[in-house]
């Protein structure tokens, strides 16, 4: 019933779990270090301890550097460090300080504890990122090429995990184990959609393996992979989307033993429920349905409660835009969006080149301003959500496209986003002369009767 994605949802919860707290210490920091900015920086450690998620965040000093001390719930524990959206891995421990430095290509010095688990915490997080193994519309998707790319990225953390003690090192062998299968299911599944190949011997001997009750399964998000595939998935056919609801946590609870696995998985199907746009009985309905899981998991009620939150629209029709993003132009000059509102109706596309829906907008993009070129009553821009300038910079370089380009700032880009209830691109705006919406998720570029949308909104004015 439900085609779970762990990474997608990993990506929207993060976003609505930042929290600013910072808590101080008179001792040594747990991690500290530099970042190659030439402005201040979100920096922030997320981290997963029994299947309970923690973000605390915190913003670089002028010169790129920052500190975090904080409370661990456990003696160790193992993070990711973000810097805007890129990750990096890291160990943190009581009592002892991780130091890191990042260059601009995403290069880490570590110094400080422990160096080995440090070392090889991040070889681990950068070699099985998943933005490593996104094809592009500019980058076609071949699996030979992409089962290399994991072959060593895995040899490198292996080589790395050498050096690490026990019994960290059978722990962290039997992540990196983990992590190669949930890559290759991934990339499998990928290459199946493409080429139509039949992989799923394959894939069924690979998920044959997962044990759902080891924390490694939850860590690396394979755990997914084998409730899919699971009697509690497959015999989940109620005549309700509740009813539906209340026997996949009940079965997870049943068959599973792993309290934070458990957790895992309901934070999961609790936040695809969400996405659903329940009404507020839905939501009571639902909560009511799987109290006796929640009633133990106090923070993954509180948690799917957030992204229902976060998911509610928060802007309509008529209303003025939320808030004023930085958006910064090819050549680096910065303006504010309010800067290109009030002289036209406002067309505003929001892209990115990793998205091919959004690149597979474009060459009706440009029909549509080819149209309507030396009408000065609308405005046509783009606006890209790339976390990576030098891809961005290198599509428009490939496309020229003649309306103008810019990418969002990347606090204030996500603080609009946020504002607008945007979980998912591409997306459409349309915008008046009053600087209020026309249209909060106006129709694609590739809509046959755009044409006359955009000129009855120029008609308005």
């Amino acid at each position: 019933m439900f085609n779970l994605c762990l990474r997608f949802l990993s990506l929207i919860l993060l976003s609505s779990f930042f929290s600013n707290i910072l808590f101080a210490s008179d001792g040594s920091p747990l991690l500290k270090g530099k970042i190659n900015v030439s402005e201040p920086t979100e920096v922030a450690v997320v981290y997963d301890y029994d299947g309970d998620n923690y973000v605390q965040t915190v913003k670089t000093a002028a010169d790129g550097s920052f500190v975090f001390d904080f409370d661990l719930p456990a003696e160790a524990v193992d993070v990711l460090v973000y810097v805007e959206s890129e990750p990096f891995g890291a160990y943190l421990k009581r009592g002892e300080t991780t130091v890191m430095d990042i260059d601009k290509g995403g290069d880490v010095a570590f110094s400080g504890d422990n160096l080995a688990e440090n070392k090889f915490l991040n070889a681990y997080t950068r070699g099985f990122y998943p933005m490593q193994y996104k094809p592009s519309p500019d980058l076609p998707f071949v699996l030979s090429d992409y089962l290399d790319r994991l072959e060593k990225n895995a040899g490198e953390a292996r080589r790395l995990l050498a050096s690490v003690k026990e019994p960290r090192k059978s722990r962290y062998s039997r992540m990196t184990d983990a992590y190669y299968n949930e890559v290759l299911l991934r990339l499998l599944g990928m290459d199946s959609s493409y080429s139509k190949t039949d992989h799923k011997a394959q894939m069924d001997s690979i998920i044959a393996t997962i044990d759902p009750n080891a924390d490694e399964s939850r860590l690396t998000g394979i755990i997914n992979y084998w409730y899919n595939r699971s009697d509690i998935h497959r015999k989940g056919n109620a005549a309700s989307i509740i009813d539906y609801m209340k026997d996949q946590f009940a079965g997870i609870d049943s068959v599973l033993t792993n309290e934070g696995n458990k957790k895992s998985l309901w934070m999961t199907l609790g936040s695809m429920f969400m996405m659903y746009s329940p009404s507020e009985n839905d939501v009571q309905d639902f909560f009511a349905a799987v109290e006796p899981q929640l009633s133990r998991a106090p923070m993954v009620k509180e948690r799917i409660m957030e992204v229902y939150e976060s998911m509610k629209p928060k802007v309509s029709n008529g209303d003025v835009v939320p808030t004023d993003p930085v958006i910064i132009s090819p050549d680096g000059s910065k303006c504010h969006l309010s800067d290109l509102l009030g002289e036209s109706v406002v067309y505003i596309d929001i892209w990115a080149t990793w998205c091919g829906p959004c690149c597979r907008e474009i060459p009706y993009m440009e029909k549509v301003v080819e149209q309507f070129k030396g009408n000065e009553g609308i405005t046509f821009i783009s606006i890209s959500r790339d976390d990576s300038r030098q891809a961005w910079l290198k599509k428009l370089d490939r496309d020229k496209p003649e309306w103008p380009q810019y990418i969002f700032d990347k606090s204030s880009g996500d603080e609009f986003m946020n504002a607008m209830s945007i979980t998912g691109i591409p997306r459409f705006l349309l915008i008046g002369k009053d600087r209020k919406f026309i249209s909060v998720d106006a129709e694609r570029p590739s809509n046959e009767k755009i044409a006359e949308i955009l000129n009855a909104a120029i008609g308005k004015e």
